[in-house]
């Protein structure tokens, strides 16, 4: 069996789990339970079916501890980096001189899955003020809104923080 076929189960098996997730709630009877479970069969089937190409080589190793701690410290850091960067652009809307100076920064990343690449881009974007455009083979182009002559050299690290670290974690 090749890696990618043995995705498909597990795709199909996390894919069903969401959608009871998203469909339970307390008090359901049988039935309907019954009817959600039959739909969300058929929809992780197909929507496997269509996509498992996509997630070549996933499976129960991804859920090994060590992985899902650096994914549970990953969120926080980034909760913690959205509300620092909201706090920021409150700063930088309410003063009345707009202290900004808006540039395109190349950051450079050592992640390779298109995954981890992925989730570093959407952290990026999430947080206020950074906007990831692009990524090329060296890394990412993020359109950050405060560029400053002195922080060019360090302008990677402002920006992806801690986040790289830690999906390298989660994806290694």
């Amino acid at each position: 069996m090749s890696s990618e076929t043995k995705s498909i189960p597990y795709l199909a098996v996390v894919l069903l789990l969401i959608w009871l997730g998203f469909v339970y709630q307390p008090g359901i009877s049988m039935q309907s339970f019954i009817q959600e479970l039959f739909v969300g069969i058929i929809v992780a089937v197909a929507v496997t079916i269509l996509t498992h190409r996509h997630f070549e080589g996933l499976g129960v190793a991804y859920f090994h501890p060590r992985r899902v701690a650096y994914f549970i410290a990953f969120f926080f850091v980034f909760l913690w980096e959205m509300v620092k960067a909201n706090l920021n652009m409150a700063r930088i809307v309410l003063s009345p001189e707009l202290p900004i100076k808006p540039g395109i920064v190349k950051v450079s990343t050592s992640l390779k899955q298109p995954a981890a690449k992925l989730f570093l881009g959407n952290a990026i974007t999430l947080t206020p003020g950074t906007l990831t455009i692009d990524y090329d083979d060296g890394g990412a182009y993020i359109h950050w809104v405060e560029v400053k002559d002195e922080d060019m050299g360090r302008a990677g690290e402002i920006i992806k923080g801690r986040f790289e670290r830690l999906l390298r974690g989660v994806f290694s």
